[in-house]
């Protein structure tokens, strides 16, 4: 027993040993990256997929801390048929802001057969280039939804810069990629999304719509809100009167004091709500309860 305890305690040290080993060795090559060598720097993006013990977890922000001199080398990686190094490193890459990633990661994007391609259109963003548009305007119609729901984040990143490829691509766009770009233009706030955001009021993607025209705070979107009280679905009416908080003026009044009748608590709720920014009165509504309630505020 005495020899089988002591076998154990040498493979317990040398176990040990060997991980100590291999945490100094990410410490040299590091070091040696640091100094230009390019095979250390190759190394340490080869490491990135390597999840076992957390290795790429160490390693990844070394890399993002050596800077652009990684850039050429996690290029080379960038359609590596290793998923976990695959991902570590497009992220990297944006993480970096990469201006030449932006060609290689949006064919990533296009790819349909890989997994977690959302990683790209989150690059995409964070590079934050022009030239990455295309890529993400065509995301907006992907299959996965967190690629769409990324790819939406990701050109509300670009802000204005995006605005003019958003109106072009709304015209004729699928409706689940237009239902995007109307989020995107709703975040971004653009004035000059106004008169495509109208059009967009009484199709499919309306109730999309009705939030980003409150979120543009344009009075002039006021009469197509109003209208929007009366529409039979209750989401769009809810987002009506939600939205006619920051855009109504006083001939909003009467129609939502209309719908503090509505069927649906949450639309009598939001009436409540912009009645009270509009007027500064103290406003109440029957809740689900069938009691008289003043609404929280959420303005701020």
């Amino acid at each position: 027993m005495r020899t089988l305890g002591a076998v154990l305690l040498i493979f317990a040290l040398a176990l040990g040993a060997c991980r100590e080993q291999r945490t100094l060795d990410i410490d040299a090559l590091a070091g040696r990256a640091r100094g230009g060598d390019a095979a250390a720097c190759r190394q340490l993006v080869e490491l990135l997929g390597v999840a076992e013990n957390g290795v790429n977890d160490r390693v990844y922000p070394l890399l993002v801390e050596l800077g652009p001199a990684m850039a050429p080398y996690l290029l080379e990686q960038v359609n590596n048929g290793d998923r976990v190094r695959r991902e570590h490193v497009i992220a990297a890459l944006g993480s970096l802001k990469v201006a030449d990633a932006v060609a290689p990661v949006g064919a990533i994007l296009t790819e349909a057969r890989l997994e977690r391609r959302y990683i790209a259109a989150w690059a995409l963003g964070e590079i934050a280039e022009p030239a990455g548009l295309p890529f993400l305007l065509v995301a907006l119609d992907d299959a996965d939804a967190e690629v769409r729901k990324y790819a939406t984040r990701s050109l509300i990143k670009l802000n204005r810069t995006a605005v003019p490829a958003l109106l072009a691509y709304l015209p004729g766009a699928p409706e689940r990629g237009a239902a995007g770009a109307i989020r995107a233009l709703g975040d971004i706030g653009d004035a000059a999304a106004l008169s495509a955001l109208l059009a967009q009021a009484t199709g499919p993607n309306r109730l999309d719509a009705f939030l980003a025209l409150g979120k543009l705070k344009e009075p002039r979107a006021q009469a197509v809100l109003i209208a929007g009280l009366g529409d039979a679905d209750w989401r769009v009416r809810m987002n009506a009167a939600m939205a006619l908080g920051p855009v109504g003026g006083p001939e909003a009044v009467a129609p939502l004091r209309r719908t503090l009748d509505d069927p649906e608590h949450v639309v009598r709720e939001w009436s409540a709500r912009s009645l009270e920014v509009i007027t500064g009165a103290h406003i109440q509504y029957r809740n689900e309860k069938g009691e008289m309630v003043s609404p929280y505020s959420i303005y701020h």
